[in-house]
């Protein structure tokens, strides 16, 4: 079964383009799962693992996927299903990488289809190691204006009055001291090298957010032809849910373009200057012109930049597994090209 991982430097779109292909007939996506670098590590050996270990991580996927990160702990019959998948799997090759592709399996043809998506975002930096475990994977990136990200950011702590009910309290505020322009902006830097580095490999393809909205057919039909898949127009049919600028509405469906261009309301001068200094060459190789960086402005990144050690000391008491989980991907990341 293909396997598509939609990866991109977070807030960039990444839940959006998913879901659109996972209106198509033979696709099903899937949640944020964050199986790779946080259940199983794929630069370890992907060697045969014991079936209690096994039968832990499917029944984890399962209920990520059914009841999100969030979902609480599993029931007999998600324990059962996951059972299940690992009957199947074969003595020799129950590694972690096959229980994965199994799962996915499952899950997609549970539901009728023939190809499986994940999107968790910071997948792109375990892209190269994926497109060597799964011969049939695709990676699609999808990356935005950096300082369009910086405000999708910067809002995200307000997700839950914006109709995203379902996220926790603790995770709102996590989401609050995780903001800092100069961090934001490095893990867009990296994320986006690294896409660049690897987007002239046959399997991987490099999909701007703005192109998407603004020619939501065009490009939805050239990401079909790249991946085999027959157009529909049903992939334009997608909810108009997941951002930090508008309200979620489940009702409203299409490509917005609501969002574009907004960062200038939401972010000061002084982060937009962080941003595009930290951002530099990258940003620019990717189609997106500075409009401070020729500025000096350092007054007005100062109160950014007197925030920034408070910020850390936050990341880690607050999100300290996921911080290490971060640092560990962008360390083994290579140069760009």
């Amino acid at each position: 079964m293909p396997l598509i991982f939609v990866t991109g430097a977070s807030r960039s779109g990444t839940t959006m383009l998913a879901r659109m292909l996972g209106e198509h007939s033979s696709v099903r996506s899937f949640n944020e799962l964050h199986y790779f670098g946080e259940l199983w590590d794929p630069f370890a050996k992907d060697v045969s693992e014991a079936r209690s270990r096994l039968i832990e991580l499917a029944t984890t996927l399962l209920v990520r996927e059914t009841r999100g990160l969030w979902g609480g702990r599993p029931t007999s019959d998600d324990i059962a299903w996951a059972e299940s998948v690992v009957e199947q799997l074969p003595l020799q090759g129950a590694t972690p990488s096959a229980l994965f592709a199994a799962v996915a399996r499952r899950l997609a043809a549970d539901a009728g289809k023939t190809w499986a998506c994940e999107q968790t975002p910071r997948n792109i930096f375990y892209a190269e190691r994926l497109l060597e475990l799964y011969e049939n994977a695709y990676i699609v990136h999808i990356v935005r204006d950096p300082r369009a990200v910086l405000a999708s950011q910067k809002n995200r702590w307000k997700l839950r009055k914006l109709g995203a009910d379902h996220l926790p309290v603790s995770e709102m505020l996590r989401n609050r001291v995780n903001y800092h322009p100069y961090t934001m902006s490095r893990l867009w830097a990296k994320a986006n090298e690294e896409a660049l580095r690897l987007r002239d490999r046959p399997r991987v393809r490099v999909v701007r957010f703005e192109d998407l909205a603004a020619e939501p057919e065009a490009e939805s039909r050239k990401l079909c032809d790249f991946l085999g898949l027959p157009y529909e127009e049903a992939v334009l049919d997608v909810p108009k849910w997941g951002s930090s600028n508008v309200a979620h509405s489940s009702a409203e469906k299409g490509v917005s373009k609501d969002v574009v261009g907004k960062w200038r309301d939401t972010i000061s001068d002084g982060e937009a200057l962080i941003c595009e200094k930290a951002t530099a060459g990258v940003m620019q190789r990717l189609g997106y012109e500075p409009e401070f960086a020729g500025r000096t402005g350092a007054l007005r990144m100062l109160p950014s930049l007197a925030m920034y050690p408070l910020h850390m000391a936050g990341v880690v008491a607050l999100n300290p597994g996921r911080a290490w989980i971060q640092l560990r991907a962008l360390a083994r990341t290579k140069s760009p090209l």
